[in-house]
């Protein structure tokens, strides 16, 4: 494939010359990585996709690996931002709302037919390790986990480092997954109102939440059942809180 340079198209938004040199050429290396994967992508492709010289990538990014690194952040960011999911989980919302509104994100950004390269590349990793795994899991990958831990540890009623919080987490991620991996047109042949996502994706999330939620409640009940009498729910956690936190807490599990 002949791939010729790009014309720049700065974003005005930008506020320095160097930062809409590095926008620029995140875009091209998300490009390439989507199509040709960590091995196969070089820095000269990305520049001269980029309309760049071929000494950018070192000058803006320090080299072809602190690239892959931030694209692969970049690119994940797009599902769901650390910020929006500690948003979530902060909000007085529900212990089920606040998983639903973790659920409708990740289903509005996979599931659409029309991917990204953003889409694209986390699904290429997913599939294909590359050498900025560890990191990127370490950075991007864990302090989420942290956060969906806490939802579901009070949807279960236990410490968010309780070990059937991490079973719990599975079933909760998996959706997500499968649909991160899932070729576009296999995902329509599976699913064929995709083709039309906007009507579909409020009806996919309806069907991911009510069956997790259904398996969490179930989870929960057995919890309970093996409470020793008298243990509170959650109590490591509860201490933690400020009195109002706990309070406002209580108050949101009496709902759900």
């Amino acid at each position: 494939m002949v791939i010729g340079t790009r014309p720049a198209n700065p974003d005005p938004n930008l506020a320095t010359a160097g930062e809409r040199a590095r926008r620029q050429l995140l875009e091209a290396a998300g490009e390439i990585f989507a199509e040709r994967g960590y091995g196969q992508a070089t820095s000269k492709e990305i520049c001269e996709r980029a309309g760049m010289n071929s000494a950018s990538v070192n000058y803006h990014f320090g080299g072809f690996e602190p690239l892959y690194s931030e694209t692969l952040s970049h690119a994940h960011r797009q599902i769901i931002a650390i910020e929006k999911l500690r948003e979530i989980a902060a909000s007085d919302a529900t212990p089920r709302q606040k998983l639903r509104s973790y659920i409708a994100l990740v289903v509005q950004r996979l599931a659409r037919p029309a991917t990204s390269w953003e889409m694209r590349l986390i699904s290429r990793e997913m599939v294909s390790p590359s050498p900025a795994r560890a990191a990127f899991f370490q950075a991007e990958i864990l302090p989420k986990i942290a956060v969906l831990r806490g939802i579901i540890g009070d949807l279960l009623g236990v410490p968010a480092d309780n070990p059937v919080v991490g079973r719990a987490l599975l079933t909760v991620i998996s959706p997500g997954l499968i649909l991160a991996i899932s070729d576009r047109e296999t995902l329509v042949h599976i699913v064929p109102g995709l083709s039309n996502a906007a009507d579909e994706i409020g009806l996919l999330t309806d069907h991911f939440e009510r069956f997790i939620h259904a398996g969490l409640k179930a989870v929960a009940c057995e919890v309970r059942a093996n409470r020793p009498r008298g243990a509170t729910l959650n109590r490591v956690s509860d201490k933690a809180r400020s009195p109002r936190e706990a309070a406002a807490l209580r108050a949101r599990r009496s709902r759900s």
